[in-house]
C-alpha cells in the first residue's frame, strides 16, 4: 500500500511528515512542525547524498529510521536518526557510522525554513481580508508578527556541527551530529507535558490482552490528547484538526465512556467553558448553543475565517446533554451532573428552542458568513443531496439529529431526576419525536429513513449510513431497529469494511468522496453499538468483525478518518487523499465496538450461568 504520512505529536506542538521523517522540498502541502494551528517549520530535512532508509519504527511522538550508503553492493556507511517531539518542539539525533575497513567522508547539509502559516493555507486557503508578514530570519532563528500583532519564534539549536559539514570517518568511527527545535507563540504561551487519559484498572487489563489494532487504537486516543486547566482534552485528528471539536470530542468520549469515564468529565467541563452566551450570525454563536471547533491559528484570530470558536454544529448541544446523563450513569457520582446543570441545561434549551413546528431541530437559519452550508456530521457542501442527484438548500432536519434531540429529551430528564429536579413534559416529547421520526422520515421506496428532511417537509429519499445512528441513540422500536439493522447491511450500504455513507446506487454516490460513499470507521462504530443496544447479535458481530479487519489490514493498524467505500475483496480499503489519521473516533470507534463486545459476551456468560 502507498505509505502515508508520518503522523507525530506531543501535546499542542505536531508533526506531518513523508515517511523518511522530512517535509516536502518545498515546502507546500501540509507537511512540517506545528504549534498549535501555527506551522513553525516549512521545510526540515537532513540531506545526505546516496543515503537510503532502509527501516524504521515510529511512536506516537518518536520516529527512528536507520539508513545506508551502499558502494558495489555493500555497506560502507550507515545512519541512524532518533527524532523526538516535545510540547515545545523536537530533538533530532543523527548518528553516522564508518561500517567499512577504509576511511570515507560525507557532506552532511541541514535544510529548514519556517513560514508560519496557518493550518488552513497549509490546506490551500488563501488570505482574502489580511496581509502576510514575511518571517524575518537570522541564522537558524526566524521571528515572525501575525497582523493581530501575536509574535511567534523558531530556533533550532545545533551541537556538534555547523547545518553544512563534510565529515571525515576512519574505520569504524561514528560521529553524533544534533539539532533541538523549540518552537514560541504568545498565542500558545507555555508548553506543559502531555495528559494523560486516565484508563481505568479494566482498560488497562484489556489493553494488555489486546489485539495490535486495538493496542494501537489505545494509543491513539493517547497521541490525541490536549492540555486543558480541566483535564485532557481529546483533538479531533491530525494533521488537519488537532483542536478540540464539540461533536468529536463528545462521541469519542461516549466510545470510551466506560474505559476513561474522566475524559467524559473533562471533555463536558471545557466544552462548557465555550458555550453560546450570545447572538452572532458569522460564528453562529447563541445562548446554550455547544461549540463545533476552537481555533488559535492567525486566520480565525483575525476573523479571516470565523473558526476562532464557531457554532456551526446542529448536533454538539444534544450530544452534550447525552454525555453527561451517561457519566453520571456509569459513574453513580453526581458530581459533574450538579456542577454542570446550568450547562446541560443551557444545551437542552437551545435544541428545544431550534425545533420547528413539526417538532424537528433543524440549522439555524440566517447569515452564516464564511462557515459551514450543512452542520450535522455530515457537514461537505454536496452531502445533502435528494434522489436525482439536486443538492438540498435552506433549513434542513437531518435524520440522525433528529435521534440525538430524543435522546437528549430523555437524557434531560433523567439528570434532572437524578438531581430531586422537575423535569415537565421531556419524556413526553421524546416519545413523540421518537414517534415523528418513524412517520415523517420512513420511505417504502428505499426500505429506510430519509436522509433528511427539506424545510417543506419533503424527503431526501437517498440510501444513507445515517438512519444506524437512530439504533445508537436508541430513537427506533425494536421491530424497526431490526428493519433498518438488514437494511443497512445490503450489499450497497455494506462494503465488508464498513458503512458506506451514501449506497453505490444513488446519483451522488462516489467511493472516494467525502461523505459520498466512502466509508467512516465511527459512523459504522456508532450503528455496531446500536446493534449492540438493541441485541441485534449476528450483525453486530459483522459488523464489529469487518472494523476489526478494516484495522488490521492497514498501515500501523490505525482506524482512518474514512476510506474508500469499495466493495471488499475487488479493492483494498484505499486511503482518502487528505484523511486524518490519526483520527480520535475513528479509533475510540473500535474501543467502543470492543467494550460492547466485551459486555455481550459477559451478558451470554451470565445467562448460560443462570440456566
Amino acid at each position: 500500500m502507498t505509505p502515508r504520512s508520518l503522523p507525530l505529536k506531543c501535546n499542542r506542538c505536531f508533526a506531518s511528515l513523508l515517511p523518511d521523517g522530512g517535509t516536502a522540498p518545498d515546502g507546500d502541502g501540509f507537511t512540517g512542525f506545528f504549534l498549535d494551528d501555527t506551522r513553525h517549520l516549512s521545510r526540515y530535512a537532513w540531506i545526505l547524498p546516496d543515503f537510503v532508509v532502509l527501516a524504521g519504527a515510529d511512536g506516537s511522538a518518536r520516529a527512528e529510521r536507520h539508513l545506508s550508503r551502499f558502494r558495489e553492493h555493500a555497506q560502507e556507511m550507515r545512519a541512524r536518526r532518533i527524532l523526538t517531539l516535545r510540547p515545545d518542539g523536537f530533538d533530532d539525533l543523527l548518528e553516522i557510522v564508518n561500517e567499512d575497513t577504509v576511511p570515507h567522508e560525507v557532506r552532511v547539509r541541514l535544510d529548514a525554513e519556517a513560514d508560519f502559516r496557518d493550518i488552513f493555507e497549509t490546506r490551500g486557503r488563501e488570505r482574502e481580508t489580511i496581509g502576510y508578514n514575511p518571517p524575518r530570519r537570522e541564522g537558524w532563528s526566524w521571528d515572525y508578527l501575525a497582523q493581530d500583532g501575536v509574535r511567534a519564534s523558531t530556533i533550532l539549536t545545533l551541537k556538534g556541527w555547523d547545518g553544512d559539514e563534510v565529515l571525515r570517518l576512519a574505520p569504524g568511527e561514528a560521529q553524533v551530529l544534533r539539532v533541538a527545535a523549540r518552537f514560541a507563540s504568545d498565542a500558545s504561551g507555555p508548553q506543559p507535558s502531555a495528559p494523560e487519559a486516565g484508563w481505568t484498572d479494566g482498560a488497562l487489563a484489556a489493553r494488555a490482552s489486546a489485539s495490535a489494532p486495538v493496542r494501537q487504537a489505545f494509543e491513539d486516543v493517547e497521541m490525541l490528547l490536549l492540555s486543558s486547566p480541566d483535564g485532557p482534552r481529546i483533538a479531533a485528528g491530525l494533521p488537519n484538526f488537532v483542536t478540540m471539536f464539540g461533536r468529536d470530542s463528545l462521541l469519542t468520549s461516549a466510545f470510551v465512556l466506560d474505559l476513561a469515564p474522566s475524559l467524559a468529565a473533562s471533555t463536558l467541563r471545557s466544552l462548557a467553558r465555550y458555550q453560546g452566551t450570545k447572538h452572532d450570525p458569522v460564528t453562529r454563536e447563541m445562548p446554550g448553543a455547544i461549540p463545533h471547533e476552537i481555533r488559535m491559528g492567525e486566520l480565525s484570530r483575525t476573523g479571516e475565517l470565523p473558526f476562532g470558536c464557531y457554532y456551526g454544529t446542529s448536533d454538539a448541544s444534544a450530544l452534550y446533554v447525552i454525555l453527561a446523563r451517561d457519566h453520571l450513569r456509569v459513574t453513580g457520582d453526581a458530581t459533574v451532573a450538579r456542577e454542570l446543570a446550568d450547562h446541560w441545561g443551557a444545551a437542552l434549551d437551545w435544541c428545544r428552542s431550534e425545533r420547528t413546528p413539526d417538532g424537528f431541530l433543524r440549522y439555524p437559519a440566517g447569515e452564516h458568513g464564511r462557515g459551514l452550508a450543512n452542520t450535522s456530521w455530515k457537514d461537505s457542501d454536496d452531502s445533502m443531496s435528494h434522489a436525482d442527484g439536486r443538492l438540498a438548500h435552506g433549513r434542513l432536519a437531518v435524520v440522525e439529529v433528529q435521534g440525538y434531540l430524543a435522546a437528549a429529551l430523555d437524557a434531560g430528564a433523567d439528570l434532572n431526576e437524578a438531581l430531586g429536579r422537575e423535569f415537565g413534559t421531556l419524556r413526553q416529547e421524546a416519545a413523540e419525536l421518537r414517534t415523528a421520526i418513524d412517520s415523517h422520515f420512513w420511505s417504502d421506496r428505499i426500505g429506510m429513513h430519509a436522509l433528511a428532511l427539506t424545510e417543506g417537509g419533503e424527503r431526501l429519499e437517498v440510501a444513507s449510513s445515517n438512519p444506524g445512528h437512530l439504533l445508537w441513540a436508541g430513537a427506533l422500536t425494536p421491530e424497526r431497529a431490526a428493519e433498518v439493522a438488514g437494511r443497512l447491511m445490503r450489499d450497497d450500504l455494506w462494503s465488508g469494511w464498513g458503512l458506506r455513507t451514501l449506497a453505490t446506487g444513488e446519483e451522488r454516490y462516489r467511493p472516494l468522496s467525502y461523505h459520498n460513499g466512502s466509508v467512516w470507521p465511527h459512523d459504522t462504530g456508532l450503528f455496531a453499538v446500536g446493534l449492540a443496544r438493541y441485541g441485534l447479535q449476528a450483525p453486530f458481530e459483522a459488523v464489529a468483525e469487518g472494523l476489526r479487519d478494516l484495522a488490521a489490514m492497514l498501515p500501523d493498524h490505525r482506524l482512518p478518518e474514512l476510506v474508500g467505500g469499495y466493495e471488499r475483496g475487488v479493492l483494498p480499503p484505499l486511503p482518502y487523499l487528505e484523511t486524518c489519521i490519526p483520527q480520535a473516533w475513528a479509533a475510540a470507534a473500535l474501543l467502543g465496538v470492543e467494550q460492547a463486545a466485551w459486555a455481550l459476551e459477559a451478558s451470554k456468560s451470565e445467562q448460560k450461568s443462570k440456566g
